[in-house]
């Protein structure tokens, strides 16, 4: 027997369409973003007055971060993005093994180590990965520092690959380590360093982004440093609903990046005030977040806005796509006076597709790749671009004007 299955997000749907047929006019009328009134302000994080990392120089930021990772910290568990075997890992630590016999404190360690790769290692642009520098001597810096990272993990010291820009070169990848307590930030690739982590006059011409290793685990997340931002990059809770934490550590977090899939129980999230990235470069969420279905912001967030469980980007008064969780169903969009190309784009789970009164044209491509879209209400006054929906189910079709009557989702 068939058993009749409406998510939220459908429910919601229905209420808003039900409402819209009592009235035609509020057909034609503009929907303004807002915050369901029955969200209550305790499910946001509260302000703790945590300080927020965004007034600070890289360098600084980068120092604050490393000031609160325990003394006990080590990366044992981890080895970051370094791509490497068992067995070239155990070959590349038997010769750091030898390399750092003599030496009887880990800055001892790590300056044999900093030493041989700066010394031995030739620049030339060829394979990344630690083992493949370590046996031809040659890489560019990010090999540099996969390697120095490697031999500096073999020993037990803690340590981390940092990206970010060489001033005024480009793109630069360096190390930061912790020996006998104490961080340092090392260029192996201009034997740069060491240098102690707060002295930033001397490495100013370094501007870390990011850091390749967790910093913290705390609540059922964990972070790490990317893009600039004190980031999320790992959710574990097992809960439906979660509220994304305010601080970890006393300092403010400011971006939600997932590198990782999170929890796949987490179906919504509430985001507050102080979320103001989502990943500028890669968003996490579209390729990590598989689940969730609804996103609700804080609406004291300056940065981003949902609507409907949609989150979009504040720009004055404008209000630009950003996400649309990835296990959302039904899809109403705030009005936007031109649907681009790949509006919506590459979104699995999406079957129904409501564009707002007020949104004057469909590109072509406007909306691609939705394999499960069947169903688009598109006002009547709504110019469509020839193949404004690609790659969309084969029973697909689109409703013009009246959509009052969002069918039913039936499940065996």
């Amino acid at each position: 027997m068939k058993k009749l299955v409406l998510s939220l997000k459908f429910a919601l749907c229905a209420l808003v369409l039900t409402a819209c047929s009592e009235d035609d006019s509020a057909f034609n009328e503009p929907l303004a973003p807002q915050v369901p009134t029955d969200v209550s302000r305790a499910t946001f994080p509260e302000d703790d007055d945590s300080p927020s990392l965004s007034s600070y120089s890289p360098n600084q930021k980068v120092a604050m971060l490393l000031s609160k990772v325990s003394d006990a910290y080590a990366v044992t568990d981890t080895l970051g993005r370094a791509k490497i075997t068992p067995g070239q890992y155990a070959e590349i630590k038997a010769f750091t093994d030898d390399l750092v016999k003599n030496c009887k404190t880990q800055k001892e360690a790590f300056d044999a180590c900093f030493k041989w790769v700066s010394t031995n290692i030739k620049y030339d642009y060829v394979d990344n990965d630690p083992y493949a520098v370590f046996k031809s001597g040659k890489g560019v810096c990010q090999g540099y520092a996969n390697l120095l990272f490697i031999m500096l993990h073999s020993q037990g010291i803690p340590s981390m690959v940092c990206n970010g820009i060489l001033n005024p070169v480009g793109g630069h990848a360096w190390n930061y380590a912790c020996c006998d307590g104490k961080w340092y930030a090392a260029d192996p690739t201009n034997t740069g360093g060491p240098w102690g982590y707060r002295s930033y006059s001397s490495f100013s011409h370094l501007l870390p982004s990011s850091l390749d290793i967790l910093l913290y685990r705390e609540n059922g997340c964990c972070f790490d440093y990317n893009e600039y931002n004190l980031n999320i990059c790992n959710i574990t809770s097992n809960d439906v609903e979660f509220t994304v934490p305010f601080s970890v550590n006393g300092l403010q977090v400011s971006s939600l990046n997932p590198t990782v899939p999170i929890s796949p129980s987490i179906k919504k999230l509430y985001i507050g005030k102080n979320i103001v990235s989502l990943g500028e470069n890669l968003m996490g969420q579209q390729n990590n977040a598989p689940n969730v279905e609804y996103v609700e912001v804080d609406p004291a967030n300056t940065t981003f806005a949902s609507y409907l469980g949609v989150v979009y980007r504040k720009d004055g008064n404008d209000f630009q796509l950003t996400y649309i969780p990835a296990a959302m169903q039904c899809v109403e969009l705030m009005p936007m006076e031109t649907m681009y190309k790949n509006t919506i784009c590459k979104h699995d789970a999406v079957e129904v597709l409501i564009v707002a009164p007020g949104t004057k044209k469909i590109e072509a491509w406007g909306v691609e790749d939705c394999p499960n879209l069947k169903i688009a209400y598109v006002p009547a006054d709504t110019e469509i671009a020839d193949k404004a929906f690609t790659d969309v189910h084969p029973d697909f079709q689109i409703i013009r004007g009246d959509y009052t009557n969002i069918p039913e989702i039936r499940e065996d």
